[in-house]
Order: C-alpha cells, then structure tokens, then sequence
C-alpha cells in the first residue's frame, strides 16, 4: 500500500494531518515531519490536534503551526491522514469536522490497527510510526531536510526509548544515522526530551510511586492517580504515558500499570511489560490495545472494578506463560 499512498500525496493537494489522543513523541514526530514535507514539497497541508500542544515537544520546527481542533481550514482536503493511531475512535479531532468525507490514510505501526482507512499502511513491527513515514516520503522522492529530519528523529527516539526498548536492530541504528545526516544534532534532542523536564512531571512521578503497590507476587507494579493530580500539579495529561515506565524497572516486576481516574466512571490505563507478557492482549480485553510492551486502555467502567478485572487479567497471562 506504500506505493498506492505515494502516488496519492503526490497526485493530489490539501491534506489534513491527525494523530490520536494524548499524542507521544512518535505522534507528535509523525504529525511535524509529514505537515512539514508536504509544505516543503509545495502542496497545501494543517495539521491538528485535540488539545493544546504538548509543551515538552515545543522545540519541534512546526509545533507553531499545529491547530487545535479543526476549525475553517479554507480549503477542501482531498485526504485526511491519520497517523500513528491504532483505531478510528482514537483519531482526534473528530476528522468528520471537515465536511465532505475525503480519502482516509492510515499510517501506523500498532498491531491491533483494524485497517480502518481508504488506504492503510500498516507495519506492527516497526519501531515507530516516524520509520514508515520516512518510508514514505522516500518512496515520493522527497529530500530529507533539517526540520523534517529532526520531528522524525525525536519520533525514533522516543519510540524506542533512547534505543533501549525490545525490537531495536541494526536497520534501527542506520534509519538513526539517516535521520541525523542532514545535519540534526542528536544532544540537542535529547537534551530537550530528557534533561528539561518540567518540575510538574517529577511532582507527578513522586505521587505515582508514593502510592505503588506490588501485587502478585511483586510481577505487578500498580499505582494510580486522578484528573485532580494532574490540575492540582499543573501537569499534563500525556505527562502519565512517560512516567509510567518507571514501574517496570524494578526487578522482578513483569507488567507497570497506572490507573488515571478521569471522572467518576471514567478512567485511563497505561500498561508497560518487559516482554514476557503481551500487555495489547491484556488491553483488548478491557477495550483497549497497543503493543506487546506497551498499551492503553480508556474505559467508562469505574476505576476500582477496572482495577479488579486488570489484576485478574494479569494474574491469568502469567499463570499461561508459566504453564
């Protein structure tokens, strides 16, 4: 399908980019590197989200011009691509905002993605959805400039956890090294990523482990907070996707999971495992999805009977992998 999305963006104009909600680095990434191409390459092309901007990926080239919602865009798209989302309800904004309904491009690396577009490219194991829009634009012929290079870097990056998550092989390293060839420089990403954390996210980490319990034999670290944390800190909602992994580090544990209560019968899990257990399997079942690592659930079942299927769940995935 990679040729069939080629030929489309290079055939025709006015695009709008989507990602999903709560977008990570690898959206955000994904989202900045196609809207800026597409504008480098002349064609006329928004990009949105559903809320504001993350401010950790502020240093992006482009973050500037990222709408929020989708308002009069003054244009008629031809396509809306989604990308790095794993289901249709899951694309934010609602893409049924920009009236007649143009062709649907799915571009993601999630396993669980159903194929909901006109045309879907689809690759559960690639390292992040930035790889395949790489691909993509090198299938279109386009030269990879800085500020492209640099939003699918940081999508590389953060996917792959600094290059220390499971899947990452030599083709990881050289897309790396293609990526920076343009003249990107690395430190300055990381920097950015890593060493200027706001302080809301390490008063939101603290509150996360003050309440972390170990369960099932200490193979479950679980903990949880609530929409009134994050207003109470000043954090982020998206803050939580990060900070989650700290609950697998510890040895012994197989699956971190954080609750976030967002309403009284509403709430948001974020799953981690080390690999053992397929954490999208544990998640499909609660109506959720993701990766075999990583995973999410968003539920309107109230938090503490999600709590209660959850570690019934987990305790079931390790009795089979045990067996």
């Amino acid at each position: 399908m990679i040729d069939q999305i080629a030929a489309t963006l290079s055939e025709q104009d006015g695009f709008v980019v989507v990602t999903h909600v709560n977008p990570d680095g690898d959206a955000i990434g994904s989202l900045l590197g196609m809207l800026l191409a597409l504008k480098e390459m002349g064609k006329t092309a928004v990009a949105a989200l559903g809320a504001d901007f993350p401010q950790s990926f502020a240093f992006l080239p482009g973050s500037m011009e990222v709408m929020v919602g989708l308002g009069p865009i003054g244009f008629d798209p031809s396509c809306v691509i989604a990308i790095d989302v794993a289901t249709h309800d899951r694309i934010v904004p609602s893409i049924t905002d920009v009236g007649k309904a143009p062709c649907l491009i799915n571009i993601d690396h999630h396993p669980t993605n159903p194929g909901y577009g006109d045309i879907n490219f689809i690759r559960p194991h690639a390292n992040s959805s930035t790889q395949l829009v790489y691909e993509l634009l090198c299938k279109m012929g386009y030269n990879l400039s800085v500020d492209v290079a640099k939003c699918l870097y940081t999508g590389l990056v953060t996917d792959t956890g600094c290059f220390k998550f499971s899947g990452v092989t030599s083709q990881t390293f050289q897309l790396a090294a293609k990526l920076l060839a343009p003249g990107v420089d690395s430190y300055d990403i990381t920097q950015s990523l890593f060493e200027e954390l706001p302080l809301s996210r390490l008063t939101l980490e603290r509150l996360m482990l003050e309440r972390l319990e170990f369960l099932l034999d200490g193979k479950l670290a679980l903990s949880y907070l609530n929409i009134e944390d994050y207003k109470k800190i000043g954090a982020a909602l998206n803050e939580g996707e990060s900070i989650v992994n700290r609950l697998r580090e510890t040895r012994g544990v197989e699956v971190g999971g954080l609750i976030t209560a967002l309403t009284d019968n509403s709430c948001k899990v974020s799953l981690r495992s080390k690999g053992r257990l397929d954490v999208s399997s544990i998640a499909s079942q609660l109506g959720g999805g993701g990766h075999r690592r990583a995973a999410g659930i968003n539920s309107s079942t109230g938090c503490q009977s999600l709590r209660v299927k959850l570690i019934e769940l987990v305790e079931k995935s390790l009795e089979n992998v045990s067996a």
